[in-house]
């Protein structure tokens, strides 16, 4: 495995991790709706970091990691407006963790773009 060295890898599971476990406490219908696309996408994330780290070029893989994370800060922002976490402490925590993987992402695709030049 040649991935999960990555900082951006093991960031990406922490937030997995943290996601499966607050999905825990929805409300069933949160749970089987939204939670379920919290659940799917954070892991798809996951997927396209090992998929961008195993690839030559990695411009289109890490736009789509660039494009599932906003997605995913999204649905967060739904779970919040709905009101399916467990108070405050938990929208603030996953949108943290979600942050440390969009920074990540973020310099790996402007450092992937500047040796592509």
């Amino acid at each position: 495995m040649y991935y999960d060295n990555l900082p951006i890898f093991k960031s990406a599971l922490n937030l997995v991790v943290y996601i499966e476990k607050i999905v825990k406490g929805f409300d069933r219908y949160e749970k089987y709706s939204i939670g379920l696309d919290l659940r799917l996408y954070s892991k798809e994330i996951m997927f396209i970091i090992q998929r961008a780290n195993m690839a030559q070029n990695r411009q289109k893989e890490l736009e789509q990691l660039r494009d599932k994370c906003e997605e995913l800060k999204m649905l967060i922002r739904v779970c919040q407006e709905l009101k399916a976490f467990n108070g405050l402490k938990q929208f603030e925590q996953v949108s943290k963790l979600t942050m440390a993987v969009v920074i990540q992402a973020q310099g790996w695709l402007k450092s992937t773009a500047r040796i592509s030049k």
